[in-house]
């Protein structure tokens, strides 16, 4: 049977957008961002991928295809920081919450070129936030977005499902929900919202449309929202919260929209999620830092082992890892031009990652690692030296 496709919308200020919102953990709103608002999302798109391009030496076009998601677009980009305080964003977000006080927790831009893009696995939000109440995110592309076009997929009242382990993309061990008889997908017209529940089962599959399907998110919490760092603390907005654990979330990154003075301490609803489930093989959570340990280990390093940036910063440690490789039967000496590409790949995808706050997606160069030398290295580190 083919997935239900939502054809309902409302007006974000009504009653019915509220009590659909919270029967379904979702709802698709109407106007929440002008049309004017919409075109100074493409403006600032384009601005903060052109500067992110000229510091990766990239084309425009080449960044996007390579980094799709950007993030803190609000503090790198006057069109967001706009879009963020001089909109109704936040009005709507307190709606939806409940709450008087809401606090961003960040926002992001995920851009879909068609026929070059992936899939989203199916995930939670909040499940990936250090943080002890459940948020929520507003989805807003820049145009039509139909079923073919990557639009949004999500299980209907799969938020009162309870909360689940953050789901591991690229371990591909995340939870299969395209046979769920809840699934509904979620075309939108250009000038509508989707107002995600932070427990919301939801995904998004390739855009095989025509246009590229840029959308922009902001993703919120209760101003009650307290820090937990022993979940989810490998979440990159964990790097700028400096209150203790158990303390509220404040800080530059965070900012406050509403009045917190008396704002109940129940504000919102608790939640506590399962640690990620690890396995052998390469996880999302830790790929950077694994791979670092790798080749540490490939060149005998002790102690802990230096960020993979400092690892391959120079074309000598290039040429001594690859020769490593080669001495330890990792690859075969036909694969090392092939190699060179793919640790210049991740050398280029850790520097956009910190200068840039932007990200691939999809992880394909940490993929491609584990499959040319990634898995055969936990073989080798497994025998008894």
């Amino acid at each position: 049977m083919p997935p239900r496709v939502e054809s309902r919308s409302f007006p974000w200020h009504s009653a019915e957008a509220k009590a659909f919102f919270d029967a379904h953990g979702y709802a698709v709103v109407d106007r929440v961002l002008t049309d004017d608002s919409l075109d100074q999302i493409n403006r600032g798109w384009n601005e903060v991928v052109h500067d992110s391009a000229v510091l990766a030496g990239l084309s425009p076009t080449s960044f996007v295809e390579r980094f799709p998601q950007n993030r803190d677009l609000w503090r790198k980009n006057e069109q967001f920081r706009t879009l963020l305080f001089d909109t109704e964003q936040s009005a709507v977000v307190r709606r939806f919450l409940g709450a008087k006080a809401v606090r961003l927790f960040h926002d992001q831009a995920i851009c879909k070129p068609p026929g070059r893009s992936g899939a989203i696995p199916w995930h939670q939000d909040s499940a990936y936030w250090p943080l002890d109440r459940v948020g929520l995110s507003v989805w807003t592309p820049t145009a039509d977005v139909p079923t073919t076009g990557g639009c949004l997929k999500v299980i209907d009242g799969s938020h009162r499902d309870g909360p689940a382990p953050p789901q591991d993309f690229l371990a591909n061990r995340g939870v299969a929900r395209d046979c769920d008889a809840r699934l509904v997908l979620l075309p939108t017209r250009r000038g509508q919202s989707v107002i995600l529940d932070g427990l919301t089962w939801h995904a998004s599959d390739p855009n095989g449309a025509v246009e590229d399907r840029l959308a922009y998110l902001t993703l919120w919490v209760p101003a009650a929202a307290r820090f937990v760092p022993a979940h989810a603390n490998w979440h990159p907005s964990s790097a700028h919260i400096h209150v203790a654990p158990g303390e509220r979330l404040e800080g530059e990154y965070f900012p406050l929209f509403g009045d917190a003075i008396g704002d109940e301490e129940s504000s919102g609803r608790l939640v506590s999620f399962p640690a990620p489930m690890r396995a052998n093989g390469p996880s999302m959570f830790t790929a950077s830092k694994d791979i670092a340990a790798q080749i540490a280990w490939l060149r005998g390093s002790t102690g802990a082992p230096s960020p993979l940036s400092e690892q391959l910063g120079t074309t000598e440690q290039l040429a001594s890892i690859i020769s490593r490789l080669v001495e330890c039967a990792v690859i075969k000496p036909n694969q090392q031009g092939a190699v060179l590409e793919l640790l210049v790949e991740l050398r280029q995808q850790e520097l956009v990652r910190r200068v840039s706050v932007a990200r691939d997606v999809y992880l394909r160069a940490v993929s491609r690692w584990w499959e040319v030398a990634g898995s055969a290295i936990e073989v080798l580190q497994r025998v008894p030296s």
